[in-house]
């Protein structure tokens, strides 16, 4: 089984489809200050967050369907109960071919103690430069983009030696920069809309 799941993930790397990207004036660099978004909650009501409130803040791209994202599932949920009470998770799916149902679905079926949300128009993940699943990003206390990438360098935990996502989140807690800023984020390409993005999204 474990076999089979790994050929299963090397095969998507390989025919994944080539990510369309951001525009670089949109996106957010390591240093930048991230500024306020908005993202749709499961009932269809959109939140809206803002970075620099003296909270550590964790944005994270994931998908329903990637079996690399999945491979994830667990240690994304470990760090949110491990550090949630003094850290903002804010979890995402800007896949446009995932729709409400199937996020709500996958999340009851994986049992996330966090909310998954939807991010329409791929607003929030072409204002982070994300462009595959998954990825993560460290906001600091301050507001300002203190890490980004992958959330652990192997979709197999007894592989994994660099867990740069803890690090990150570790090091903001102390006001620290990340050990490593930017890591490369491997998995499925997001699936962007190609419609423009609406009132949800990128706050202005």
């Amino acid at each position: 089984p474990m076999f089979t799941l790994m050929k299963t993930i090397c095969l998507t790397v390989l025919l994944a489809t080539i990510a369309s990207y951001p525009s670089e004036s949109q996106t957010v660099r390591i240093g930048d200050h991230v500024g306020g978004f908005a993202v749709q909650e499961p009932s269809g009501s959109t939140v809206k967050y803002s970075s620099g409130n003296d909270k550590v803040m964790v944005v994270a791209f994931i998908s329903a369907r990637c079996p690399i994202s999945n491979a994830f599932n667990s240690r994304l949920n470990d760090l949110y109960l491990e550090f949630s009470k003094r850290v903002e998770f804010v979890v995402v799916n800007s896949n446009a071919n995932e729709s409400m149902e199937v996020v709500r679905r996958h999340s009851v079926e994986m049992g996330y103690d966090f909310v998954v949300y939807k991010d329409i128009g791929n607003a929030v993940a072409d204002l982070f430069g994300a462009v595959s699943t998954p990825d993560t990003f460290v906001v600091d206390r301050k507001g300002d983009l203190q890490y980004h990438g992958y959330i652990e360098d192997s979709p197999n935990p007894a592989k994994s030696k660099n867990r740069a996502l803890r690090l990150a989140i570790e090091a903001a807690l102390v006001g620290q920069p990340a050990p490593i800023a930017e890591t490369h984020a491997f998995g499925c390409s997001i699936r962007r809309s190609q419609q423009q993005p609406n009132t949800i999204g990128a706050a202005q």
